[in-house]
């Protein structure tokens, strides 16, 4: 596997390694307090910002891949990514709007 290719699946599966090992848990605590209503756009936000960078992520190979078809399968989850990474932007700001 080409190094680049290898140091990206990697960063990806780190990513995904934090989110379940340090996350979820605290996620999945039910004997933890509701999240205040001024914090919880912030999560929102963490998440946009994610699959933000998943679709970036997608998008950039897109150039480097060479079965046509698998070019497009990438180029449409950059672009379905990014979409809702907008999606959860537009979530996040009507969250904190009602905390205000």
């Amino acid at each position: 596997m080409d190094s680049g290719i290898r140091a990206m699946v990697d960063a990806v599966d780190e990513a995904r390694r934090q989110l379940r090992e340090n996350a979820l848990p605290k996620a999945r605590d039910n004997g933890r307090d509701k999240v205040p209503a001024a914090e919880e756009a912030q999560l929102l936000g963490s998440l946009a910002a994610l699959v933000d960078a998943a679709g970036e992520l997608a998008a950039a190979m897109t150039a480097r891949i060479n079965t046509p078809d698998t070019r497009k399968t990438y180029r449409l989850a950059g672009k379905r990514l990014c979409d809702e990474a907008g999606h959860l932007r537009g979530d996040q700001r009507d969250a904190a709007k009602r905390a205000e």
